[in-house]
């Protein structure tokens, strides 16, 4: 099982420009212009809102739910702050953290 503290570590530490996650495929990052997909499970549509939840607060959760999308920005301890960018596609919650 993911959680966003380890996933956010690993953006960190291969200095990936990007974080993608989508149901159905295992969470993908980008760096240096390539898109590569971690082993592992997929990403389930339970997973992907648990992940999501993990470092959206109540607002920008009822604003997805409500808008059908929402951009915000996460601060994780000691690490810069991340661009977030969730909607819903197909009744999933899919994001990309950059």
């Amino acid at each position: 099982m993911y959680s966003m503290d380890n996933l956010l570590t690993l953006v960190h530490t291969e200095q990936a420009r990007e974080l993608r996650v989508r149901v159905g495929t295992p969470p993908i990052l980008v760096a240096e212009g390539e898109a590569h997909t971690l082993e592992g499970p997929p990403i389930t549509a339970e997973s992907a809102e648990r992940l999501l939840r993990s470092i959206a607060n109540t607002r920008q959760m009822w604003e997805l739910r409500e808008r059908g999308a929402v951009t915000f920005i996460y601060t994780s301890q000691g690490a810069s702050p991340f661009l977030v960018r969730a909607r819903m596609e197909h009744e999933n919650v899919v994001f990309d953290v950059a």
